[in-house]
């Protein structure tokens, strides 16, 4: 990856940001995913979880961008495991507290599962996030970064630029007309 610097530290380049934020959208996508595969089978029905109109759960891209964080971990998969548990909890927790006590929105509730805290995370929420965090690891983000890398820097900063617009039109959109599932 080039790098640029000024003053003798490492700048960040429009190419890193564009991959971060794809990680980002990539994460929302399959929490979307993940979210509707999940109800059709425990509630029979598809609904559009989360706050946004399109097919993305930012609470999942800032785990996914935690997760990639963690990178450094890799050679050591327990390891990476318990810290991908621990991401994924404390920006679960954060986030659900922060929507409850601000914004009065309880978006998930576990209340009543195994090993809950204020019915916002729970065991079985963080050990799925753990696995999904190694999986992301070991599968998805080498196969993910070998694809970008074939991928000319100016069509990469083209689609980084159209998805962003659409993602911000989106936030606008949703903050303005969308009342979201709550429990």
């Amino acid at each position: 990856m080039k790098s640029c610097t000024i003053s003798n530290r490492p700048a960040i380049t429009a190419d890193r940001l564009c991959y971060l934020f794809l990680i980002f959208l990539a994460g929302c996508l399959v929490g979307w995913i993940y979210e509707e595969i999940f109800y059709w089978f425990t509630e029979g029905m598809l609904r559009n979880r989360g706050v946004l109109y399109g097919p993305w759960l930012p609470i999942y891209g800032i785990g996914a961008l935690g997760i990639y964080g963690l990178k450094p971990l890799k050679k050591h998969p327990v390891l990476l495991f318990l810290f991908c548990v621990a991401v994924a909890g404390v920006v679960e927790y954060i986030l659900g507290y922060v929507g409850i006590r601000f914004f009065g929105l309880r978006l998930w509730d576990y209340r009543g599962l195994f090993l809950n805290i204020g019915g916002i995370i729970c065991f079985r929420s963080v050990i799925s996030f753990g696995i999904m965090g190694v999986a992301f690891h070991y599968l998805l983000e080498p196969m993910g970064e070998k694809l970008y890398r074939k991928i000319p820097v100016s069509t990469t900063c083209f689609v980084c630029i159209f998805l962003a617009a659409l993602f911000l039109a989106d936030c606008i959109l949703s903050f303005l007309f969308r009342t979201p599932i709550t429990y």
